[in-house]
């Protein structure tokens, strides 16, 4: 299982353990640059130091080696130098005649003289080599005559044992200094994103306290900026869920309700014609068995479609609707339903086409509900007639008509306005107010109608819902 806490750790740490890896290199390089630069002052030194020790007196030139030798082995311990004293012909005037030549006199200045530095080799050994021009003076042998001056070379070789220990140690302070600061930061790290987990963790042991029955909004004890986008989004889920589980309940109750009082006459209906009166009373009591569960089905088949128009957003995807291809098709498969009552079923068109954005099956389903609450509720023998224009559909009927007091309630779940002599279960209008209202559309509800009688409902998109 991922672990937020590592992939945090490893998130941070790998990108700081590089940084802190390359700045111990490039702390070491400046630190061995540093030491090298302090060495080779040191070679200068005893180069300059080599120079002081020889004197040009009459054309001809002193040195005195074993004080200039003695001052070098006395002061450099830890490693071995030695030197060669070359005049301007490259005659070796002292030294060790093995110690390598330059590869090139810089004629850089440093250290105020003619100096230059350079890796070589003696006698197969590495030695870090210095060469420094020196110029001599000679004293005037007369008055008024200019002094001689000559130009000699010293060659300085210093063996790497010193330079190396130095840099080992260098070394390894790096190390340990980065090291223990790499250790250190990987606590601190560990320690602040373990702080910073507390509010989620805190969050964690909130919900999982929390009551099942409880779909109120969450509000955690450590309200954090990064935390916030987490607690609205699983907010509004649990206010889906909610109107889900609201839904269902609503659903199961109604159900209850309403097929317990059918189921129940269709139950003591039969059993009266099992007992074997006579012939016309079972007849009849069949019959009415018969209607009791028609009734029963249309109202389990109204509730679904109840259900279906409520969860319709989670389960469906709008889409493009032609609105004149199924009411034409609505129309159609409802004729014969229509021709058992003697109603007329007529179509109607003010378009060509017109699209409207929704759900197909939900738009069909509350055209057959206005329909067929038309032919139940009209009359027999009425005309009833589905119309289309641009962005509506709409069911008019030539019957009586709804009462002024009743208007206000047929969109409610189960009102009947005669419920002893109503067909209907209450369902079809509450079904397309859902539908309408999941669409955004208007609903809206005339009656009477052109020469006081009969009844229009219409379902009106909005103009951005009109393709």
């Amino acid at each position: 299982m991922n672990s937020l806490r590592q992939r945090l750790l490893l998130l941070i740490l790998l990108p700081l353990f590089v940084l802190i890896g390359v700045g111990a290199y490039v702390s070491y390089g400046r630190a061995v640059e540093s030491a090298n630069q302090a060495y080779d002052r040191s070679l200068y030194l005893a180069a300059r130091t080599l120079a002081e020790e020889i004197r040009l007196e009459n054309q001809s030139l002193r040195v005195d080696v074993l004080r200039a030798a003695g001052y070098l082995f006395e002061n450099h311990i830890g490693s071995r130098l030695f030197y060669k004293i070359e005049d301007e012909q490259g005659r070796i005037l002292a030294g060790d005649a093995d110690l390598p030549s330059p590869v090139a006199l810089s004629q850089e200045v440093q250290f105020f003289s003619l100096v230059s530095f350079e890796d070589a080799l003696l006698r197969g050994q590495p030695v870090r080599l210095t060469s420094l021009r020196h110029v001599l003076v000679d004293s005037p042998g007369t008055p008024g005559q200019a002094p001689a001056t000559k130009l000699i070379t010293l060659r300085v070789a210093e063996t790497l044992e010193a330079r190396q220990l130095l840099t080992q140690h260098i070394l390894r302070d790096t190390l340990a200094i980065q090291g223990l600061l790499l250790l250190v930061t990987m606590g601190l790290v560990g320690w602040g994103i373990h702080v910073a987990m507390r509010p989620l963790e805190a969050f964690r042991v909130q919900l999982a306290a929390r009551d099942e029955s409880d779909a109120s909004a969450i509000t955690p004890a450590y309200n954090t900026r990064e935390l916030q986008p987490l607690i609205d989004t699983l907010n509004s889920y649990v206010q889906r869920l909610g109107r889900l589980i609201d839904i269902r309940k609503r659903f199961l109750d109604n159900a209850a309700h309403q097929l317990r009082t059918p189921l129940t006459v269709l139950k003591t209906q039969l059993a009266l014609a099992e007992r074997q009166i006579p012939e016309p009373d079972a007849n009849a009591a069949v019959r009415a068995a018969v209607l009791t569960t028609d009734k029963a089905v249309h109202l389990t088949e109204q509730l679904l479609a109840l259900t279906r128009a409520e969860h319709a957003p989670d389960m469906e995807v709008p889409q493009k609707v032609a609105l004149v291809a199924l009411a034409r098709e609505v129309t159609q498969s409802m004729w014969h339903q229509a021709q058992t009552h003697q109603h007329d079923l007529g179509f109607e068109t003010t378009v060509a086409e017109s699209q409207v954005m929704g759900m197909p099956l939900l738009v069909q389903e509350a055209l057959r509900n206005l329909v067929d609450n038309a032919l139940v509720h009209a009359g027999d023998g009425v005309a009833v007639t589905v119309r289309v224009g641009a962005g509506w559909l709409e069911v008019e009927d030539a019957g009586v008509g709804i009462a002024a007091r009743h208007q206000p309630h047929v969109f409610e779940r189960f009102y009947r306005a005669d419920a002893a002599a109503s067909r209907g279960s209450g369902l079809g209008l509450a079904i397309v107010q859902e539908i309408a209202r999941q669409h955004g559309a208007a609903l809206s509800l005339t009656s009477p109608c052109a020469g006081g009688r009969g009844t229009r409902i219409r379902l009106q998109w909005p103009p951005a819902g009109v393709l």
